[in-house]
This record gives C-alpha cells, structure tokens and sequence, in this order.
C-alpha cells in the first residue's frame, strides 16, 4: 500500500458515494446512465469473487464489500425506486459493442487460464470502457449536472492516482502488471477531454457542464 492507490481507493469511494447520494437526496436518477452502473456493478462482481477464496487484508474486503453494496444499492435506485426518472431514450449506449469485445479479449490476453483469472481480466477491460454510456448519454443530452460532472472528476482521479501507483511500484518494487496499466491508460484518456471541461467551466460556478450536441 502507498499514498497514491490510498488516494485512488478514497476517490473511487467518494465518486461513488456522491453518486448514491446524488440519487438519493434528490429522488431523481435524471442524467445518469443506469448502462455503466449495470457496467461497474458487473465489474466489481467479477473482480471480487476472490472474497470467497482468499483473504488479503481486513481493508480490502471491507472495501471490496463497500463497493458492491453501493453498486447494486445504486442500481436498485435507478431501476427500481426512482425508475420514473430514468431517462432510458437517452441512456442508449449499445453495451454489447463493449462486452463482446471485452469478453473475447480476456479469454486471449490474461494471466492464466482460469475461471477466476478470466474473470478478473475481463473486469480490468470491462473498467476501461464502463463509463463510456455515461460520457455518451451527457453528449447526447448537451448537458450534466455539476454534481454527475463532481462524480466523474473524481473517477476519473482514481484511475489517475492508480496510474501513478503502477509506476511507484514499478520504481520502488520492480512490479509491473501490464493489463492493468494499459487498461488505465485507456480510462484514463476516455477523461481527459472531461477533465478540460471540469477545471474550465465546472469550477467557475457553472450549474451545469454544457457538452458539444452530437451532429
């Protein structure tokens, strides 16, 4: 453990409570794509199944077991509680053209062949590309709300900071995991237009972040 992938760890955990919290105090779900939570919930289910075969630490299960119950408690908000404010028409990202993809390339590209580290490979792709229906569904509507734009600055932190993490632990450990750190670069570059317009616009008390309209 080193500060960088503490302070990844603690930005993932607040982007995802800002997002609960976002639903919940407000009762609406409007501007958010029920697609990528669907997309990190199967993440976070096919990462952590190693909860039921090994034991790291007391922080890492507690976390592993924070982030599932914030996933599924977040997606029984949008599809469930707060379902009339779904806006589904919006939220019209083509998941397959991620899965199938992520599927065949885990089965090709991994550690070692096996069930759990198939699966584990699969979710570190699936991560790279989960919050594309979120960043299509703000392009399509034009606009996000300062409070999904807050929760996407900090996501897109915590790749960030686990970048910094690979190479720290390359430098100090001599490790180095290639499948996570591309997968990282990836997400990482999917935020870099968003982080342009967070510091830009967001930051100067804009209510709402206003997007280029799809032609």
């Amino acid at each position: 453990m080193n500060i960088f992938r503490l302070s990844g760890d603690v930005c993932h955990l607040v982007a995802i409570i800002i997002l609960f919290l976002k639903i919940w105090r407000s009762k609406s779900c409007a501007g958010i794509s029920g697609k990528s939570q669907m997309l990190f919930a199967l993440v976070f289910t096919t990462r952590y199944l190693d909860l039921f075969t090994s034991f790291i630490s007391i922080y890492n299960t507690v976390m592993k077991v924070v982030y599932l119950v914030l996933a599924y408690a977040t997606i029984s908000l949008i599809y469930f509680r707060f379902r009339n404010s779904y806006n589904s028409e919006s939220d019209s990202f083509r998941v397959e053209f991620l899965l199938v993809p992520v599927a065949g390339l885990s089965f090709l590209e991994n550690y070692a062949f096996t069930p759990l580290e198939i699966l584990w490979t699969f979710s570190i792709y699936l991560e790279s590309v989960a919050i594309l229906p979120q960043l299509f569904m703000i392009t399509k509507t034009g606009e996000a709300e300062s409070i999904t734009t807050h929760y996407l600055f900090f996501l897109g932190l915590y790749r960030a900071l686990y970048l910094a993490n690979w190479v720290w632990r390359y430098h100090v450990e001599g490790f180095f995991d290639q499948i996570a750190v591309v997968s990282g670069v990836v997400q990482t570059i999917f935020y870099c237009d968003f982080f342009y317009l967070y510091f830009t616009r967001v930051l100067k008390g804009s209510g709402k972040m206003s997007l280029p309209m799809p032609v």
